[in-house]
């Protein structure tokens, strides 16, 4: 019988807590994944929370709790840096530690080997330690994230679930004739490195070199300050949050979609994945889901930026009709559907 848990129907849907759901729409930030992960276990999961978004983080769970078989948790590992955060880590990891009591499973999403940010590393470590221990199972869309887990607890991996982050296809026009050579996209954060790549350029006489589209919200006053300066003809800086249609027409015509994140802290990137939904090419650091698609030939991987240049220059030479072909086989074998069917089946094998 499924889960074994609270009493249900033959037939009936798992009724689940899924962290977060907020009030998100005040922020003027909007990660897609928490929607698309709902809308796609419909059939057979009840978010109870969904229409409840949280004004209180965690906290909120208080409301749902005594009707809920499974907690599904993404970046829970932020939780001490949230406002309250150390009220809520402590309510969190009691929950956690009595989840046999309220028969509830846990399962965790592993986005990230940390978070991204340095503050709280202690207490962070520490919730990751627990999630490796406690969860009933661990989701991860990376193969790293096998062997991270492993890192922490060896018997850790019999419980992963690895599925490619799933994907949602894109109208693709790409422009014969390019505007830009490169295109960095995406909330701009300390932990993206794209000073650094700046800084290389500047370092090695290539700032003139290359056309570059910096296009996304940049999180850090030192760091708006710091990009900004790099501004010029070749080098243009939209300091503001980007819509779908626009991200649409800016892949279209540029060259390379770059990713310069850290590989000390990424499994995972749902910005990668909307990225080759345009069917475009993408240069990224050889780690996480960055390293998997490379492997597979789907996107340029690269170890440090000189190899990053050496990519960009040969751009032009690839087939990006063969290349494309490649990336629809893996869209329509990796949908969110797909991704469902598979964590369902998994489930329904809990104990």
């Amino acid at each position: 019988m499924l889960l074994g848990l609270k009493k249900m129907d033959k037939g009936s849907k798992i009724r689940a807590y899924i962290y977060p759901v907020t009030n998100r729409l005040r922020t003027g930030v909007y990660n897609p994944y928490i929607d698309n992960f709902m809308n796609s276990t419909d059939e057979f999961v009840e978010f109870m929370n969904k229409e409840y978004p949280s004004d209180t983080g965690f906290l909120n769970i208080v409301k749902f709790i005594s009707g809920v078989d499974v907690l599904f948790l993404n970046w829970i590992e932020d939780l001490p840096d949230k406002k309250g955060g150390l009220i809520q880590t402590v309510f969190f990891l009691f929950i956690l530690k009595l989840k046999k009591i309220f028969r509830i499973k846990v399962i965790w999403t592993l986005h990230n080997k940390i978070t991204h940010t340095s503050n709280n590393q202690r207490l962070k470590k520490f919730i990751f330690s627990a999630l490796l221990k406690r969860s009933d199972m661990i989701i991860t869309h990376s193969r790293e994230g096998i062997s991270f887990a492993e890192t922490y607890m060896k018997s850790a991996s019999s419980k992963v679930f690895y599925f490619p982050h799933p994907v949602v296809p894109k109208d693709n026009h790409q422009a014969k004739d390019k505007k830009y050579d490169i295109l960095i996209w995406g909330t701009i954060s300390p932990y993206k490195h794209v000073d650094s790549f700046l800084d290389y350029l500047r370092d090695n006489d290539l700032l003139d070199r290359y056309s570059i589209m910096i296009a996304g919200k940049i999180t850090d006053s030192v760091l708006s300050k710091k990009i900004k300066q790099y501004e010029r003809e070749n080098i243009t800086i939209q300091n503001r949050f980007i819509s779908n249609e626009e991200l649409t027409q800016l892949i279209n015509i540029s060259s390379v979609v770059l990713f310069t994140y850290s590989a000390d802290t990424v499994l995972s990137s749902g910005a990668l994945m909307d990225s080759i939904a345009h069917k475009c090419l993408v240069a990224g650091p050889g780690t996480g889901a960055f390293a998997d698609l490379g492997e597979m030939g789907i996107i340029e991987i690269y170890n440090n930026f000189h190899e990053l240049t050496e990519i960009l220059e040969k751009t032009r030479n690839i087939d990006m009709k063969a290349l494309s072909n490649k990336i629809e086989d893996f869209i329509n074998s990796h949908t969110w559907i797909d991704f469902s069917k598979s964590l369902a089946s998994r489930i329904m094998a809990l104990k």
